[in-house]
């Protein structure tokens, strides 16, 4: 049978010196600029897809301008330009009217180019130190703290994380404050709209969490949050520090409340809130390849030496680096500065935060350093505390919301 060959048009792909498609190369392609490669691809996502010229310059300069921080309403926002509705449906109307005329046409470039080439991405299954790995991310909700320079790794490394937890649970959800992960999922809000998992503030980041409905009456669908740098002033200084180290806490609670597993990536050892290490540990990426596990911050120092590991592979999940991460604890339309978080939860963590950091010798001060109440506030309540009532029960809820 004589294949037809097509002609060589901006709308088939192109051949080498032979006349003959290679298909490694197209398929190669394919996976380099959907982002599984070690070099980040300068082309946007819809090269070779998307072949009509102005519908592919069109969508180049969505991906230019595209901003969900910019927008009214940031939390119901997908976090990159290729989730929009209006893109998505341009890549499948191209993709497939390209398809059948290739089919017809025998145009085994583009068929090629379509389908990729799985075998070409990461395989990270035989990696020395994946056991390691697999051991912090087991469990229904582990909860596991990256810590690290700048450029040592971290988001890789929490991609890894994530990597190996939906391996473990195929039915997880993945929300994220990192906009370009690619792999985030897809969920529906109470108001029917598809949402991407783009988690920029701790409503949508609550409203995520909340979306199976009460813990006690519904089964829960596995969630994994993975929340990076919630605040660039995290280690001290700064309105937005301050209030990261002291509402972090109740995060945490939410969180696993609602019997999620999270990843958090932060600055140092003083922007981890005490709930963080009692529930999970702590990596510490001392460079691309090395790591070291902790059980606790102690005066603002990592103690407790689990253990350490190397040759830490890169993830296959796809995300900007030199992208900064938006967070906010308050809602994004609105003009208040109050965080949105609720007041009953607060105080609980408060509490339980003032017990530990009593039972750790810690003084008043030193205390209020982690919660958003004064030094004096500490004293009144450890007393009140201590003969029994409210502030006990409040105690008792945070422990068996942890347990």
């Amino acid at each position: 049978m004589d294949v037809r060959q097509p002609p060589q048009t901006e709308e088939t792909m192109s051949e080498d010196g032979n006349g003959e498609v290679d298909p490694h190369i197209v398929a190669a392609h394919r996976e380099h600029v959907d982002g599984y490669d070690e070099r980040d691809p300068d082309a946007y996502p819809h090269t070779g897809t998307v072949r009509d010229r102005d519908l592919s310059h069109f969508l180049s300069v969505v991906q230019q301008e595209y901003d969900p921080d910019a927008a009214d309403g940031a939390e119901v926002m997908p976090g990159r330009a290729d989730d929009l509705e209006i893109v998505q449906n341009i890549r499948r109307a191209q993709a497939t009217e390209h398809a059948r005329r290739a089919l017809n046409d025998g145009d085994m470039g583009t068929l090629q180019h379509q389908q990729g080439d799985t075998n070409q991405r990461a395989d990270i299954s035989g990696v020395k130190a994946m056991q390691q790995v697999d051991d912090l991310i087991n469990g229904a909700a582990p909860v596991v703290v990256i810590l690290g320079e700048m450029g040592a790794g971290k988001s890789n490394f929490a991609g890894l994380l994530g990597q190996r937890y939906v391996h473990k649970h195929p039915s997880a959800l993945v929300g994220t404050n990192i906009k370009s992960l690619r792999e985030k999922s897809e969920w529906r809000d109470e108001r029917g709209r598809n949402r991407d998992g783009y988690l920029p503030s701790f409503p949508a980041l609550k409203e995520w969490l909340q979306q199976d409905g009460n813990p006690l009456q519904h089964d829960q669908t596995p969630k994994l949050a993975i929340l990076d740098e919630l605040s660039s002033n995290a280690s001290g200084s700064g309105k937005d520090g301050q209030l990261t180290r002291k509402l972090m806490g109740p995060l945490v609670f939410k969180v696993r409340k609602y019997g999620g597993a999270l990843i958090v990536i932060a600055h140092d050892e003083s922007s981890i809130h005490p709930l963080l290490w009692r529930l999970g540990v702590i990596v510490k990426k001392e460079s691309q390849k090395q790591a070291t596990i902790w059980e606790r911050v102690t005066n603002g120092e990592l103690r407790g030496k689990i253990g350490e590991f190397s040759g830490v592979p890169a993830t296959d999940w796809r995300y900007n680096d030199k992208e900064a991460s938006s967070w906010s604890w308050r809602e994004t339309e609105s003009d208040s500065d109050e965080p949105a978080v609720a007041e009953d939860d607060i105080k609980r963590v408060t509490m339980w935060t003032i017990a530990q950091g009593k039972d750790a010798g810690k003084s008043n001060r030193e205390i209020a350093e982690n919660i958003p109440y004064s030094h004096a506030t500490v004293g009144n309540w450890w007393e009140e505390y201590q003969n029994g009532g409210e502030k006990r029960e409040w105690v008792s809820d945070v422990e068996a919301a942890i347990a």
